[in-house]
């Protein structure tokens, strides 16, 4: 029985690689097989741009709870996830925002959780990026 899964499983392994790839996100008539996701998390709270790093960046959609991916920003704030087809296929711009979460203090204000959002915008063919955090 143990062989007779392996080769189950092996067929649809094959199935997955010979399928077509058109099957990605459509977004104004584009067809997008992969997503990345890039942003520089800063704070500015007294006109000066101060980046916020060791924050958790995160991807949700519908109001979700749930991740659907995370990236975590370097020492200069920046981040950048690239996501499978099948995260890109459960994401709606439409629907879908970035949030961040942010090092105790990291900002100097007082934020509920410790967490800023925002939504996401299509910019070029394939990238998306986050308007303002």
């Amino acid at each position: 029985m143990a062989k007779s899964n392996v080769y189950l499983i092996s067929i649809f392994l094959i199935l997955a690689s010979l399928s077509p790839s058109s099957h990605g996100l459509k977004i104004l008539g584009y067809e997008i097989g992969r997503v990345m996701i890039e942003g520089v998390l800063i704070c500015s709270t007294n006109g000066t741009a101060n980046p916020v790093s060791n924050a958790t960046v995160f991807l949700t959609c519908d109001g979700s709870t749930i991740s659907l991916a995370e990236a975590m920003t370097d020492l200069y704030g920046a981040f950048t996830k690239v996501l499978n087809i099948i995260q890109t296929l459960l994401i709606d711009p439409s629907f879908c925002g970035i949030g961040a979460n942010l090092p105790n203090g990291g900002c100097g204000v007082e934020y509920p959780d410790d967490v800023v959002y925002a939504t996401l915008s299509l910019v070029d063919k394939g990238i998306m990026f986050s308007k303002a955090l």
